[in-house]
């Protein structure tokens, strides 16, 4: 593509064999004085965006210059800018507004960390992959912490988007790019930016001086507990707004567990215009067939078979449901669309749970149930030693012995127990294998141990 600066080149990098994108300032720019600091904020582009290596952020290989061009090597990413698919959405489904956000403040959270302020953030800068995966891109008017280069430009960006203090040339900080921030997930829940006017001039006066409607009187659907969430991200000065993308997603997390069951309803996967992302899986995703099937066990498309009964699926759902209320069923089903792997499902699940004690029980929760399920597709096991005993047909444990055991085993696992324990059941020959059975689920030694004493 072709810009009033320079071209962005398709090519590809042979020696490690990889698609990249090449970005160019044209020949004429760079002895252009008026240019110059365009030209410095090219160059800072590749400074920013070369220190930051995150999934959700466009990665930077290279720069270089000579007398006829200055060009950066960078990822290669297909898909179309959020600006180009706000356009053909309009509003979004909460869903989507869920996935867009949560990994844009979390690619902000870790640019912020490494001293890095992006301050531009707005929908043409986002770019949306297939499975609705976000990576934000030109890092052109980025603040570098420590760095010479911090004030090339006072006021750059784009008004809509531009916190009150770049407006009156203050120093930006990462409270700047979630202000900005509030503005997408403003118009991702509304359809609208919060800031309308007729002219750059109005719409800054808008930014400096006035409130935005809450978002629930502009579309009724959308729940009054985002009121909140998008008053306090939209605040003027930055010390009332979030002071971190991790409290801002935190908040963003707690208003949609507020919020009301059937905002976690399925969203809309026809109709959409050619080109915008859907739930379904994009077509190089795997068979498009293999999605979740209406009845049965529930199959996730990729190069290894991997199949989770509907029963597992349920108890997962359950898990989540504790973190994040009646959103997980949906995430459950999406994520199962394209994951390719349980390890890739499993930390897709997790992503939606702020780091801590709650997503590493989670993740165990979760791993324990798939070790207990025989419908679990993995990797084929090393060939059995010839002399191992041919599996003794299960025993039949009467009511009243499984529910000690479920009982005692919640202790430990939660509501998973009663899952474990009818599958440990189903697989065991006598009662000493059963209690070993539901023992290896355990993860803490002294733990098991306690587990087993108080069976016996």
């Amino acid at each position: 593509g072709k810009g009033a600066m320079g071209t962005v080149y398709e090519g590809f990098d042979p020696v490690i064999e990889r698609p990249v994108a090449i970005k160019t300032i044209l020949a004429e720019h760079l002895a252009n004085v008026e240019s110059a600091a365009a030209v410095a904020r090219f160059k800072h582009e590749a400074q920013a965006g070369g220190k930051l290596q995150h999934p959700g952020i466009v990665g930077i290989y290279e720069f270089g210059e000579d007398e006829k061009m200055a060009f950066i090597v960078m990822e290669y990413v297909r898909g179309q800018d959020l600006r180009q698919l706000m356009r053909k959405r309009g509003r979004f489904e909460l869903i989507d507004v869920f996935e867009v956000m949560k990994q844009l403040l979390g690619a902000l959270d870790y640019s912020h960390k490494h001293g890095v302020v992006h301050r531009d953030i707005k929908p043409a800068n986002l770019m949306i992959l297939s499975g609705m995966k976000i990576k934000v891109m030109d890092f052109g008017v980025a603040r570098i912490e420590s760095s010479s280069l911090t004030q090339v430009g006072t006021v750059v960006g784009t008004p809509t988007h531009i916190s009150p203090e770049q407006l009156i040339g203050l120093p930006a900080d990462g409270r700047s790019d979630l202000w900005a921030a509030g503005v997408i997930l403003y118009e991702l829940l509304t359809g609208r930016g919060p800031f309308v006017a007729e002219t750059p001039v109005a719409v800054m006066h808008k930014v400096l001086h006035a409130d935005p409607s809450p978002p629930s009187s502009i579309a009724s659907s959308v729940p009054s507990v985002f009121d909140a969430v998008l008053a306090r991200a939209l605040a003027k000065k930055p010390d009332e707004r979030f002071q971190t993308a991790r409290d801002f997603a935190g908040a963003l997390m707690a208003a949609l567990v507020k919020s009301k069951p059937a905002a976690g309803a399925a969203p809309t996967t026809t109709g959409n215009d050619a080109g915008t992302p859907s739930m379904a899986p994009a077509e190089n995703d795997g068979d498009a067939g293999a999605g979740i099937g209406t009845a049965g066990s529930k199959t996730m498309p990729g190069s290894q078979a991997l199949t989770l009964p509907p029963e597992v699926l349920a108890e997962i759902e359950s898990s989540l449901v504790r973190s994040i209320g009646p959103l997980a069923k949906v995430l459950v089903r999406k994520s199962a669309m394209h994951a390719r792997s349980v390890a890739e499902f499993n930390s897709e699940l997790a992503d939606n749970i702020p780091e801590g004690i709650e997503r590493s029980d989670f993740l165990k929760r979760i791993e324990r149930l798939e070790r207990s399920s025989p419908s679990v597709s993995m990797p084929p096991a090393p060939a059995k030693i010839a002399e191992n005993p041919p599996p003794r047909p299960a025993a039949i444990f009467n009511p009243e012995t499984l529910a000690a055991a479920e009982k005692r085993l919640a202790q430990y696992v939660g509501p998973l127990a009663r899952v474990l324990v009818k599958r440990a059941a189903g697989a065991s020959a006598d009662l000493h294998e059963l209690h070993q059975k539901l023992a290896e689920q355990i993860d803490s030694d002294a733990e098991r141990a306690a587990f087993l004493k108080g069976l016996r």
